[in-house]
């Protein structure tokens, strides 16, 4: 009986072998974008297949121009292939991507925690999401503002990270201070900074104010290895406790690397592309 308009074909299993041709041609695919350029050995050991199965697999790419030849015996990314990645690009969610790692976090130390994106025309960053603490005495950020790289946790963790001539314009366009008395941020003094935070793989801001705000953050990269933004927890001076410093450190680490390998970041070929700080 032919199924009507209303019935549910849900549980309707695909064919075995139909099962098995999708899920190799997707793991192929994500082959392809991680290697950039391949052969068809590349494919066969990735997807754990022969070499000649993995051939008529990237013939079949070819054809529908997702894979082109770039050499003798090489492939690489077809134009239909980049045009479907730059359509899903254009509608990237940030904010949607990161919001899980900052409720994970936000749940673990019951502090605010925000996700900031690096504005290279302005050479400033801006947050674009933020988890509240649960307490009352709570650090409330303002979403889309742009601010100073040099103030804070969540810029600071950026800039080893950026060109040079970035780090120079964000230390021009600092601004004043946000703690009273504090000493204008010069070059010189971040570059023990960068070398601890490539080491960390965090920043740590503290305050001395009573007031004040302790911030620690580690930056987030694109699937080119490309600075993307940061993402941190605050927590004010009155409730901080420095035993507790090490596995904020390790969490804020692990969830910018988690965010990190979501967007695509990590692969070997995103490693090779890295610029180097």
């Amino acid at each position: 009986m032919s199924a009507g308009l209303g019935e549910d074909m849900s549980d309707t299993p695909a064919p075995p072998e139909l099962t098995g041709a999708i899920e190799r041609t997707l793991r192929a695919l994500q082959a392809v974008a991680e290697h950039g350029e391949f052969t068809p050995k590349d494919i066969a050991h990735d997807v754990s297949l022969p070499t000649s199965t993995a051939y008529r697999l990237i013939q079949s790419l070819s054809e529908a121009n997702f894979v082109e030849k770039s050499g003798r015996g090489s492939y690489r990314v077809g134009r239909q292939l980049y045009r479907l990645a730059s359509l899903i690009v254009d509608q990237c969610d940030y904010e949607g991507l990161a919001h899980p790692f900052l409720v994970e976090l936000a749940e673990k130390f019951e502090e605010t925690v925000a996700f900031a994106l690096y504005l290279p025309n302005e050479y400033r960053f801006t947050i674009v999401d933020a988890v509240l603490a649960a307490h009352p005495l709570q650090y409330v950020v303002e979403k889309y503002a742009p601010r100073p790289m040099v103030w804070g946790a969540l810029g600071r963790s950026m800039l080893p990270f950026l060109p040079e001539e970035h780090v120079l314009e964000a230390v021009a366009r600092q601004g004043p201070p946000h703690e009273r008395d504090a000493p204008p941020i010069t070059r010189e003094m971040l570059a023990d900074e960068f070398e601890a935070i490539h080491r960390q793989g965090c920043f740590v801001a503290t305050s001395p104010n009573a007031f004040g705000t302790n911030g620690t953050a580690a930056p987030v990269f694109n699937s080119r290895g490309q600075l993307l933004g940061s993402l941190g927890v605050t927590v004010p001076v009155v409730r901080y406790n420095p035993a507790m410093q090490p596995e904020i450190c390790a969490a804020v680490v692990e969830a910018a690397r988690g965010l990190s390998a979501v967007l695509g970041f990590g692969s070997d070929s995103a490693r090779r592309r890295r610029p180097a700080a």
